[in-house]
């Protein structure tokens, strides 16, 4: 029975490892081992500025370069059906050898419109079967159309955005299966004004566009990751057999497991009694951590005057949030929640984990105006962000200073009402409590 105990007991350690190397993949997958291809059109040699005047129009442009970026200046006319103007960006020979994209799966386009009107973004690619190098129609227009005061800067896309234009596909008069996007060779990067661009002058300034993607494909990862799994376990099914075939011995290893086990329960006491002053599911202050901190921060504020401030979040909704996804959810959205908040704030500030969706900023040296600046940028960020990919995530901010010799009671009171008036104005927003300094 002992014997059992002490194999079921090693074959949970190499589960738990294998758990361990399962999930620190994923995480350095999801957050790393990226390749990135850059194109800066400020020092990229091969571009040119092109308009619908090849094609019979009359539109004309102009195009600079400052130290980040390419200006183009243009003015589209009358004259073609669909006036135009843009840039031409060439890869590798700039006609049948190019770029491979179809490894990248993201697409990152730095570019300000000075105007409204929509913009196109082609990724010209050769097609063997149908491209010819005289004739540079004939490369695949990979299309996408966007409107980018509708965008993030800088606008990210996917491949699955891409189509292939239709006019293309009929004035070639190619067979639906060869009709797909394909990025896997593509010698020429259009960016030109859209269907929506109104005629007229118009500014264009394109600073570059990224491409990123894995250096190992998520199938071979995964590939691995199940391997590592089904070894692992023939490891088991032989540890097992071998302990059954060497029960006297095992006795013995029993004994100098318990020894460790007993060092490992002391260090694990002394990691308990530092871990006791963290939250386990964020990593950030608990309560109890916070503590020595708030009474440090307001002894320099008695004595050196520096200013303090708190700014005090919830997460909205965060009750519907939990009845919906479950609560597994919910712990990924106040997990990311605090790693974005980590990213954002200084060093020296201090994030706590106040209890369930609630989260406080200590911000020394640090006043009111600034601290709310803090919080209306925080609040952008999160309502910017993917916490989870089933909904969206906002938060309601408090901020409040303290005042010298101010009991903490009260100062959590006073962020505490202003968070609330966040709350009762519509939430995703940030209020600051009244503050006046005595004398």
């Amino acid at each position: 029975m002992l014997q059992k105990i002490l194999a079921l007991f090693r074959m949970n350690i190499l589960i738990f490892a294998l758990l361990s190397i399962t999930v620190i993949t994923v995480l350095v997958y999801r957050n790393g081992m990226d390749k990135i291809y850059n194109i800066n059109l400020a020092n990229y040699p091969y571009v040119i500025p092109t308009t619908d005047s090849v094609d019979g129009g009359q539109s004309a442009i102009s195009m600079a370069r400052t130290d980040s970026s390419i200006i183009i200046d243009y003015e589209l006319k009358e004259g073609y059906p669909y006036p135009y103007a843009g840039v031409q960006i060439y890869l590798g020979d700039g006609k049948s050898q190019g770029k491979n994209f179809a490894e990248y799966d993201s697409i990152f386009l730095w570019l300000k419109p000075r105007g409204e009107g929509s913009v196109r973004l082609y990724l010209r690619g050769w097609d063997s079967a149908i491209s010819k190098v005289e004739e540079p129609t004939s490369l695949k227009f990979n299309e996408l159309e966007f409107f980018p005061l509708d965008e993030t800067y800088p606008a990210v896309f996917v491949p699955e955005e891409f189509r292939v234009a239709g006019w293309w596909v009929a004035q070639h008069n190619v067979n639906v299966h060869r009709a797909r996007v394909d990025l896997s060779n593509i010698p020429l990067i259009e960016i030109q004004t859209g269907t929506a661009a109104p005629l007229g002058y118009g500014t264009l300034e394109i600073k570059g566009i990224s491409f990123k993607g894995k250096i190992v494909s998520e199938l071979k990862v995964a590939t691995i990751l199940v391997s590592i799994w089904f070894i692992t376990f023939f490891i088991i099914l032989v540890i097992r057999f071998l302990d059954y075939s060497r029960e006297h011995a095992a006795n013995k290893r029993k004994r100098e497991e318990l020894e460790k086990n007993l060092k490992a329960l002391e260090i694990e006491k002394a990691d308990f009694e530092k871990l006791s002053k963290e939250d386990p599911l964020t990593g950030c202050l608990n309560r109890a951590g916070f503590t020595s901190v708030l009474t440090r921060e307001q002894e320099r504020l008695n004595k050196q005057g520096h200013p303090v401030s708190f700014v005090i979040l919830d997460i909205d909704h965060f009750k519907d949030i939990n009845d919906t996804y479950g609560h597994t959810t919910g712990d990924d959205v106040l997990s990311n929640l605090s790693k974005l908040i980590q990213s954002k704030i200084r060093n020296s500030d201090v994030l706590v984990r106040w209890g369930g969706e609630e989260f406080v900023i200590l911000c020394g040296d640090t006043p009111l105006q600034n601290a709310q600046f803090l919080a209306e940028k925080l609040r952008q960020a999160i309502e910017s962000a993917e916490l989870i990919p089933e909904r969206k995530i906002t938060c309601s901010f408090g901020v409040a200073e303290m005042i010298p010799d101010e009991d903490a009671k009260k100062l959590f009171d006073r962020a505490d009402k202003a968070l609330y008036a966040s709350k009762e104005s519509g939430r995703n927003r940030v209020t600051s409590a009244s503050f006046k300094k005595t004398k």
